[in-house]
Formats: C-alpha cells, structure tokens, sequence
C-alpha cells in the first residue's frame, strides 16, 4: 500500500510540474521567442535602411557634379538620410530620425531611431574629415528604440538594436577616349578675311574685306559656312587651320594654296613665312594677285566675342575693337612699333601694339573652340569628381587619324596650311596616359592636364584608339578594379588604320568592341551630334541595343553594362558624364554591428 502511495504521489508530483511549465513558463517561452523574433526583424529592417542610406549617399558622392569635398560630404549625408527616412522598422516610419554628430549621441529612447555618418579613407580605412578629398567611403550608424510587444511579463520594455553599413564606390580603373579629330572646333564662330593693299585710298592702307563661301557666309559658325560632310570638317579656326580644307565643300579658296596652285606669289606677305613685320604681298602694288572676283581669302580668324559676326572683345588688358585689329594680332603684327609699321598694319588699326597681342587672340581664340571648349570643361569636371569622390586610377587615350602613344606624343602640322604648307610646321599634343596598378598613382592630374591641352586636328580612328584602352586595361588595371573605357566622339569611325581591320573604319571600331566584351570591359559612348544629318550613323556605331559584333553598337557589342548616350548640345555634355558616373556606383559591402 505505502509503495502505491508513493508511486502516485510521484506521480501527481510531475503532472503538476508539467502542469506548472505547460502553463506558465511555456507561455513566456513563446513570448521570449516571439520577442526574439521581432527584434530580429527590427535589425534587419534597421539594416536595409542603413544599407539604402549607404548607397544613397555614396551614389551621390559619386555622380553629383561638384568637386567641393566639404560640399560634396554634406549632400552625400543628406541624400543618405533622405533615403534613411523613407524606411520603417516595427511598423515605424523614421521620418522623425535624428542625424547626430558623433558615434557616441547614438543611444535612443523607446521609439526612437538616430544616425551617424562617417566617412573613411579607402586606401588605409583610416576615418576623415568631410572636408577631406580622400574621404571616399561612406559608414552608416543606425540606432532604433524598439518597443516590445509583450515586454512587461518579462520586465523589458524596449530594446536598442543597432546596424552598421560601409558603402562605397568600387575602385575604378578608367581609360577615357577622347576624340580631338578637326570637326571638334566646327561650332568655332569665326570670319573670312582677305587682307590686300590698296592704293587708291589715301597715301595706301591695308583693306580687309569680308569673303563669303557658296553658302552666302563670310562669318559665323564653321559648319554653317563651309557646310561640309555630315562627319564635319578638319579645316579649323585655331592652329592647324588647315585652311586648304575650306574648298572642298564652299569652294572658298585659300589664297597660298592658291597661289601654289597657279605657281605665282603669295598674298599673305612679301617675303614669306614668318610673316610678322611683312606687307602685304601686293605691296608695293602689282607684286602679288589679289584673286579679286574670287571666294579667296587669306585669314580666317576666330570672333572672340563668341557671336556669329564680330563686334568688339577685351582679353587679358588686350583691347580688340574690330576685325582689322583681330586679323593683325593673329599675324603678329602688333608685337611692336616697328613690326606695326613695316607690316603696314598701322594705316589700318587704331589699337597701339605692344608685346603679347599674339599670344592673347590665340589663347581668347582656344578658349572659344567648340564644341572642343564645352568636351575639355565635361571631362575634366568628369575626372574631378571620381576624383573627389571614389578611389580612380586613370587613363587617357586621344585620338584623331592617329592614336597618342604616350603622354609626350604629338604630331607635326604647319600651323597654318598642311597643303600649301604655309606657316610653321610644329608639333601639336596628341597625349595618351596609361593607366596604372601602382597603389595610390592615380593620374589625375596628368590627365586633366593633358585634356585641356588638345587641340582639333584630323579624322576620327575610333577603332584604334578603343583598341588601345582595352589593351591598357588589361594590361595595367588593378586587380580586382571596376574597369570601363569611356569614349567621346562627336562624329563616327572615318579612319580604321589599326591593327583590326585596316580596310574598314566601321567594322575596325566594332572589333576592337568584341576586344573589349572578350575582356570584361564596359564601353560607355557618348556622341555628340552637332548636326542633325550625323544623328543615325552615330546611333549605329555607338549604340547599347544592338549586340551584333558585324552590325551593332559599340557599347551593345562590349556589353557588361556599358552605356550609349547621345547629345545634340554640348551644353548637355555634364549631365551625360554624370550619368555614366552614376552608373558605375553600386553599394559593394555592408557589415551588421
């Protein structure tokens, strides 16, 4: 009886004790469980929203057009906390989130959600100021104060969970192609001038008179008075003119090329080239002919005032009120008194001459080449801002019927006239800049300073100079890196001479396209079309829909995401740059705290 007993007290024992877990500790379990869960869910939605703001913040550093650090930091934290707001953990929108200043004021309330920026250096991950140009990541700190659902029975009633996300910009490996062929100063307002001696006014003075193409234009844009082909003109307001090239499409004759022609005296001077300090060639009068009743002229000088027919412009203290003083300048025949007076410049201009008139027309004349000007400020502006704003190692390859060999590389041109070889034969800049794995050798300077100083000046070998990038990038880029090429035209392929398919301009450019598809490269093309008539042969060659390496794009052919973009205002070409920066970004590591 008594060993019953104790079996059924036993018993009874633990039923009660299930009884007790069943009904009361059980229950807390779940709720422990249930609690876990939500502030698990609080972590990972803190996360996703410190992952968004992250993102926003560096996309922002990296395609935002300004090159301000200090300025730039502030909108990337902006952008990032805008993004940040439009999130919700627990049901909770963190519209109200409170961005602090320090990693330390990041403890909350209940309900509460706060965030911290910090920007690191990517090479040492060392933290840096915002007013730092190596601050390039972007760390998200987020806190939020999370209120938990049954957290009385277990004597917690909220929980700060916490998230950390490091955004940044991949290291890029870029290589820009840049086309300087003679159409890129074809938007260059520039006028028609044939200087002559004439005897019947006065004692003599020089005359200047305003020669118009078949096209009715003496002056104004380049491309509107010579109306060339749709892929534009090599002939150019600014050395090398080229300005031979005038006759093929206006029929408006160089008067030296003329007079090579023909096998007579040159009107430009008296006695040849350099012609600072030379008369006219028809002075003393009957020495040269002066090709009257002919559309020839014998300067063509740049309007630095920028309009389509020339009305006055100061540059530098260099006063140049009309086109006479504009004409003498270019010449050098304001260098000096003497030089003045035996050119005969002085029956005709009223500024006085002193040392540097020369050297102000042709820097105000550079300054005005277009769309040339408007491509430098879009490229440079490009670079600044990778610069600024991710870790870019940079390569350049300029490019007209030839490709830049190094930074060094020029080609020879008479300043003035290939053809009639008239004026200076020197050299010309055609740059190319490699790009390098070297840690912390970005080239950023050397290829800024190697744009600004192209010039226009022959065909357009696009297959050649993209041929080159690839090679250089896959022979020189980072491992590891975010490589693409990035390749500026304003016209299409009109020379192959490469190593591709030397026949065909075309098919050379599209297989240097497959070169790089084959190497994983992204080709991002930008083509600015200054003329209508040029809009659907750009399209063909550059696109990103068609992938056919005999009939597609180039940017289509190389794949990997690379881009097409087209212009019609060189106006617009920042915003098309920016695009592509914004491309490339994308959020490439997150760590959870």
């Amino acid at each position: 009886m008594n060993m019953k007993y104790h079996r059924d007290s036993r018993g009874q024992s633990l039923i009660m004790i299930a009884s007790l877990i069943g009904l009361t500790i059980m229950p807390l379990l779940a709720v422990f469980t249930f609690e876990v869960a939500r502030v698990y869910l609080f972590k990972q939605e803190l996360q996703n929203a410190c992952d968004a703001s992250s993102l926003a913040a560096v996309a922002t550093l990296a395609s935002a057009d300004n090159t301000n650090p200090t300025l730039a930091h502030q909108n990337a934290m902006e952008a990032g906390l805008g993004v940040f707001k439009k999130n919700f953990v627990g049901g909770k929108s963190l519209a109200n989130v409170v961005k602090v200043e320090s990693q330390g004021s990041l403890s909350v309330a209940p309900g509460e959600a706060k965030v911290f920026y910090q920007f690191l250096n990517p090479l040492t991950n060392a933290i840096e100021d915002i007013s730092s140009p190596n601050a390039k990541v972007v760390k998200t700190f987020g806190t939020f104060g999370g209120l938990l659902s049954f957290g009385k029975y277990i004597g917690i009633s909220s929980l700060a969970v916490n998230a950390v996300s490091t955004g940044q910009v991949p290291q890029f490996d870029v290589v820009v192609c840049f086309d300087v062929s003679g159409s890129m100063d074809d938007q260059t307002n520039v006028t028609c001038v044939k200087r002559k001696w004439d005897p019947t006014l006065g004692g003599g003075r020089v005359v200047y008179e305003m020669v118009s193409s078949k096209n009715g234009l003496a002056s104004g844009k380049i491309y509107d008075v010579v109306k060339p082909e749709p892929t534009g003109s090599s002939l150019n307001g600014v050395y090398p003119q080229l300005l031979s090239e005038s006759y093929w499409n206006a029929n408006l004759y160089f008067t030296e090329y003329l007079a090579k022609y023909y096998g007579i005296a040159g009107l430009r001077s008296a006695g040849g080239y350099p012609e600072a300090g030379q008369p006219p060639g028809n002075y003393p009068p009957g020495t040269a002919f002066t090709w009257d009743g002919w559309d020839a002229f014998t300067d063509m000088v740049v309007n630095l005032d920028g309009n389509a027919s020339f009305t006055g412009f100061t540059y530098d203290g260099y006063s140049f009120p009309d086109l006479n003083t504009l004409v003498e300048a270019s010449r050098g025949n304001l260098e000096s008194n003497a030089v003045f007076v035996s050119s005969k410049a002085n029956t005709s201009v009223s500024v006085s001459p002193r040392a540097g008139y020369q050297k102000a027309y042709l820097e105000a004349a550079a300054s005005k080449a277009q769309p040339m000007k408007d491509a430098k400020d879009a490229l440079v502006t490009f670079t600044d801002v990778l610069n600024t704003d991710a870790d870019t190692h940079f390569g350049l390859v300029s490019f007209d019927s030839a490709v830049g060999t190094d930074v060094d590389s020029k080609e020879k041109w008479y300043n003035i006239d290939q053809i009639a070889q008239y004026g200076v034969k020197q050299d010309f800049p055609l740059p190319r800049v490699k790009v390098t794995k070297q840690k912390g050798t970005t080239n950023y300077g050397v290829v800024n300073t190697s744009i600004k100083s192209c010039v226009a000046m022959g065909s357009t070998n696009i297959g050649g100079a993209l041929h080159e990038a690839v090679q250089d990038l896959k022979n020189d880029s980072r491992s590891g890196s975010v490589k693409a090429v990035i390749l500026f035209t304003d016209g299409e392929p009109t020379l192959p001479c490469g190593p591709l398919d030397p026949s065909n301009p075309l098919n050379n450019a599209r297989l240097a396209a497959v070169e790089a598809r084959e190497a994983g490269i992204p080709v991002y093309t930008v083509g600015l079309a200054q003329n209508p008539a040029i809009i659907n042969d750009q399209i063909a060659i550059l696109n990103d829909t068609n992938q056919s390496p005999s009939s597609g794009g180039i940017a289509g052919i190389a794949g990997h995401g690379g881009s097409f973009t087209l212009v019609t205002n060189s106006k617009d070409l920042r915003a098309a740059f920016q695009k592509i920066a914004r491309h490339l970004v994308r959020l490439v590591a997150h760590e959870g705290a």
